[in-house]
């Protein structure tokens, strides 16, 4: 497809990119041609327009309401956002991009999809790069509106990149979705009342030597499913603040694992599973803060599992086998599954703090070993191993909702 690059001059009438006035040369952009436009189209966009690639440059800001078109074969692949420029996609709009929608090229971009509780704006794209290249400065925000990417996503690649979903947003992601993707690249998502799916694999951040840093941020109403692994690099963070964050539970998905690599962090309060036999592999670390974290799932790795101040972990697993266990403040507590085969050391454990399993009514505690055991009806349950000074303390066990809550006492 080999057609021209037109330029927008604006001499026409406001707003409509079919008039050929506001054309350089009096001719509109077609199928086979680029739109450039660096300066304000002066309203809003409304009808259909078919071009090849359209490039914003500038610090202008286009509010579409009716159909974009892209095919997106050469260079520039479709919408391109950059040098300062804004694309609004107001509730109702619709943008079929048939290649790459990139945002933030060499310069910042922003991209706003919006929706009105009845009426959303719809984005179609096979792939997106937010933040592509080194000075790129992309931000995307999906607000109560949708987005369909049947491929890839970068956000942050060699730039900085920002996703931001809210008010109900929708994000559908056809394969893999990569956040912070090579050295040097940032890339940060914010997912609130409001939902990501990806069918492939999600990687935040990745391993030093190589990758970018890579944030995630699930609050409150926010929920994540991915079919894939979800992979938590050396320099990735899971931060959960209410949402939920779910893996291996998309129709056709190929996950095998949760993992956290060393440097990697899960923290916050929601809730986070692998299901359909994925697994949690934690060489980072897992940590609860600011309220409870649901974990479900079987872990095990050379990491450790956290529980922070005034803050909640429960651990819905059979198996529990890491480097170490931290309460690492005043009235933590602790909710493990009943017979949890459990071989991590505990630290930290004092007065104010709390450790409850199901079906145990009894414990007794070996000093010179520091081993808690459990039982039922006089019947063994499980050997937990604590480290730490316990003279002068006895553990008792009392019936809370149903769980044997124990906790330390002055003896």
């Amino acid at each position: 497809m080999s057609g021209k690059t037109i330029r927008f001059n604006g001499k026409g009438q406001p707003g409509n990119l079919l008039d050929p006035h506001n054309w350089a040369g009096g001719v509109v952009p077609g199928i086979g041609d680029t739109a450039l436009i660096a300066t304000n189209v002066g309203g809003p966009v409304n009808g259909a327009f078919s071009v090849n690639n359209m490039m914003l440059l500038g610090t202008e800001k286009i509010v579409f309401q009716g159909i974009l078109n892209t095919v997106g074969v050469g260079a520039c692949k479709g919408l391109m956002v950059c040098d300062g420029a804004t694309a609004v996609f107001a509730p109702g709009a619709v943008l079929n991009d048939g290649n790459v929608m990139i945002v933030g090229n060499e310069a910042a971009g922003t991209v706003l999809a919006q929706g009105n509780g009845a009426v959303h704006s719809i984005l179609n794209t096979v792939d997106g790069n937010i933040g592509k290249a080194a000075a790129g400065v992309g931000t995307v925000t999906i607000d109560d509106a949708i987005w369909n990417n049947s491929g890839h996503v970068i956000v942050g690649n060699d730039g900085n990149g920002t996703l931001n979903v809210t008010h109900g947003g929708v994000v559908n992601i056809g394969t893999n979705l990569d956040v912070g993707a090579c050295k040097g690249g940032l890339g940060q998502i914010a997912v609130a009342n409001g939902s990501i799916a990806v069918s492939g694999s999600l990687h935040i951040g990745g391993a030093a030597a190589t990758a970018g840093s890579g944030t995630f941020s699930v609050g409150a109403g926010g929920v994540v499913t991915v079919g894939g692994d979800l992979g938590v690099g050396a320099t990735g963070t899971l931060n959960l603040a209410g949402g939920s964050v779910t893996d291996g539970s998309i129709a056709g998905g190929t996950a095998s694992h949760i993992a956290v690599q060393a440097g990697g962090i899960i923290a916050g309060f929601g809730s986070i599973s692998a299901t359909n036999g994925a697994q949690i592999w934690d060489q980072g670390i897992i940590q609860a803060t600011g309220g409870t974290l649901t974990v479900n799932g079987n872990i095990a790795g050379n990491g450790s599992l956290g529980i922070g101040a005034n803050s909640t972990a429960v651990i819905n697993a059979s198996t529990l086998k890491l480097a170490g266990i931290s309460f690492l403040g005043s009235n933590a507590d602790l909710t493990l599954a009943h017979g949890s085969a459990i071989n991590a050391p505990i630290s930290g454990f004092a007065i104010g703090d709390i450790l409850s399993m199901a079906s145990v009514d009894a414990v007794s505690f070996n000093a010179s070993t520091g081993v808690l055991t459990l039982s039922e009806h006089s019947a063994f349950v499980e050997n937990l191993h604590f480290v730490g000074n316990f003279s002068g303390e006895m553990f008792t066990i009392h019936q809370q909702n149903g769980m044997g809550a124990i906790s330390l006492q002055h003896s």
